[in-house]
């Protein structure tokens, strides 16, 4: 077997990234789990791609976006017609940042 591509103290580097607690028990087995996919990205490493172009998409798909036109729209009072609750001239939602 060849020389290991990752050491515990780069598991734990990259543990405290992630900001994920790891065990000493977890640990030791993330280590070789993390070191079998090492190894793979090793062998896809290898893999003759010279003169094969970069693929951006996996189909022949171009540009699928619409024009950006301008376009009659609902006015505000139409637009807050069906809302459950407005304030002002605004909809009005439940709140998602507490103090």
């Amino acid at each position: 077997m060849s020389e290991p591509k990752i050491s515990m103290a780069d598991l734990e580097h990259i543990a405290k990234l992630a900001r994920i607690n790891l065990s000493e028990s977890e640990k030791t087995t993330f280590l070789p789990q993390l070191e079998s996919v090492l190894e793979y990205l090793d062998v896809l490493n290898q893999a003759n791609v010279d003169n094969i172009e970069p693929t951006y998409r996996v189909n022949d798909q171009k540009n699928v976006l619409r024009n950006d036109e301008v376009v009659e729209s609902f006015d505000q009072k139409t637009a807050l017609s069906t809302a459950p609750k407005t304030q002002d001239g605004y909809f009005v939602v439940p709140g998602t940042i507490r103090k």
